[in-house]
């Protein structure tokens, strides 16, 4: 269920009626939200509604024992009912064969997983509660993350690295061990949600955050459906007190907002995203199935592949991120702003502040800082950025070519900030200004070549070609006339916002010049969207 389906549709007025039908019910709403958010992650695979259950329930136990220090009445009665009718949910559906077969094949693993989670938690918690109480928050603390880093780690990574460790002892030893693989479906969303509980975990411990009493209004904001899926990753300080106070039916401002961030993400997603996804596609497709053999050689062609994957990827991401604020907004509630023109940016600092800035600015304060962050020195500070970014590679896919983009962004900070070429935040438009917009934006790209590439041969293909063989041909023409037609109004637009200094130029502008850009977009998305459309792009990660 995609935002742009018929389907998501008919959720959304459904949702929308029975939210705003309950009046200033606080409990009940959020009941309807968790509900409702548990059956849109349910919509794309129910076998896994229990996975992040299980996160609910050990961040919403672990917090209060972290700021409290012991647990309140009820309290573990709340976690444990929840986690139970998650379970039981979760065996009324149909798709038993997927546990089963887990089940079957690897029977030791299950035993040992059931009796962990019926003896060892329990034991573990109550050796915890002898500590003094600073060494019990750390130790609480330390479990909420290694929970859920170990659930993340196993369903995104397991394989990777079993494969990986496979493939080196062949070519090392010439050894091909019997590597442990589960055939495991990485559950949509679970990087973001994940990240999400941590850092309430970690706010409490800092004391930046009380925890939540009622698991209701805790589930409600860790599975809150319009970014459940892709973000953005928000903070218990920034979204959880907005599930704590009574909400008013959006109008005047607040209602065109919403109405406009639904509409421009829509637009983005289909007219732009969707549509470039074609050039990008058959740009790509040679090397995505191993036929390097048959991919383009003139360089040109390539070339323009790679600006059309950075349009789809910031036009279907920033799209995302629109329509979930927008839809939040029609619910009351506040999402942070994600995207600030990332491709104005003049250097590296300045584009992790505009693009995902919720995981760049997560990066930065639960690992960057406490790496070390800028104290000890540029060796230090140099390392800790590529550390940083290494992993924030790694938590964007188990692939090789995330790693090598995470580090490939670690290398161009470490180089700004040594070569002291970082602008301020703030500068005026100028000839030099603009060049180095350029510049960084074609390092970029490369970056996204990286980003996009399934192995180390398709990068050095297109780099090889593209800087020896600037050559074009037909369809170089036509796929760059196909990028111009579907993209012209999105850079004239984001033009404005960059001009005016504003990410919302349209509810500031006459309203003359207002109607004419609705009909545009609109009229756009009835005519020029894309007949095949795709899922967003970061569902994958």
């Amino acid at each position: 269920m995609i935002f742009t389906s018929i389907e998501f549709a008919a959720f959304f007025i459904v949702v929308f009626i029975t939210y705003w039908t309950v009046q200033r019910k606080i409990k009940v709403r959020n009941a309807v939200i968790l509900a409702a958010s548990f059956f849109f992650y349910g919509y794309w695979d129910p076998r896994f509604l229990f996975l992040i259950a299980l996160s609910i329930s050990i961040d919403f136990y672990c917090g209060m024992l972290i700021d409290k220090g012991k647990s309140e009445k009820n309290a573990g009665l709340q976690s444990l009912t929840f986690l139970a009718l998650s379970a039981l949910l979760f065996l009324v559906f149909p798709q038993l064969d997927f546990a089963l077969k887990i089940i079957r094949e690897h029977m030791f693993l299950s035993l040992s997983s059931v009796l962990l989670a019926l003896f060892g938690v329990p034991l573990l918690f109550r050796y915890f509660a002898n500590f003094e109480f600073s060494k019990r928050r750390k130790a609480f603390l330390i479990f909420s993350i290694f929970s859920n880093l170990t659930i993340l780690g196993f369903f995104k990574y397991f394989n990777f690295f079993a494969d990986s460790f496979a493939q080196l002892s062949e070519s090392l030893f010439d050894i091909t061990p019997t590597a442990l693989t589960l055939d495991i479906i990485l559950p949509v969303g679970i990087s973001f949600y994940t990240f999400q509980t941590i850092s309430y975990s970690v706010d409490i411990y800092r004391k930046e955050l009380t925890h939540t009493n009622n698991i209701i209004d805790f589930g409600a904001f860790v599975s809150f459906f319009p970014q459940l899926v892709a973000g953005p990753i928000e903070r218990g300080k920034n979204l959880l007190p907005q599930f704590q106070t009574v909400k008013q039916f959006p109008r005047g401002e607040q209602l065109s907002n919403a109405l406009w961030l639904i509409t421009w993400g829509i637009f983005k997603k289909v007219v732009v995203a969707d549509n470039m996804a074609k050039i990008v596609d058959s740009t790509f497709h040679p090397f995505d199935i191993g036929n390097a053999a048959a991919g383009a050689t003139d360089g040109l062609t390539l070339l323009v592949g790679v600006y059309a994957f950075a349009i789809q990827i910031y036009c279907d991401f920033s799209g995302y991120t629109d329509i979930a604020r927008g839809i939040a907004k029609l619910f009351g509630f506040e999402l942070m702003v994600n995207f600030k023109l990332p491709y104005f940016a003049t250097d590296p600092s300045s584009f992790w502040r505009r693009w995902h800035i919720s995981l760049s600015s997560w990066l930065r304060d639960y690992l960057y800082i406490p790496l070390g962050g800028n104290r000890g020195g540029s060796f230090f500070v140099y390392r800790n950025l590529s550390i940083t970014m290494l992993l924030g590679g790694l938590w964007h896919g188990a692939s090789w070519n995330f790693i090598i983009w995470g580090a490939y962004h670690g290398f161009l900070l470490s180089f700004y900030k040594a070569c002291k070429l970082e602008s301020p935040e703030r500068v005026k438009i100028s000839g030099k200004v603009i060049l180095k917009v350029f510049i960084f934006f074609h390092l970029t790209c490369l970056g996204w070549l990286i980003f996009r590439a399934q192995n180390v041969e398709t990068i050095s293909h297109f780099m090889y070609y593209i800087v020896t063989s600037p050559t074009y041909s037909a369809i170089t023409i036509e796929n760059l006339s196909t990028v111009l037609f579907y993209s012209w109004f999105l850079v004239a637009f984001q033009c404005w916002q960059a001009l005016s200094k504003s990410l919302t130029p349209v509810s500031k502008s006459h309203w003359f010049v207002s109607l004419n850009i609705w009909l545009f977009v609109l009229m756009s998305i009835l005519v020029l969207a894309s007949n095949k459309p795709s899922e967003f792009i970061y569902f994958a990660f």
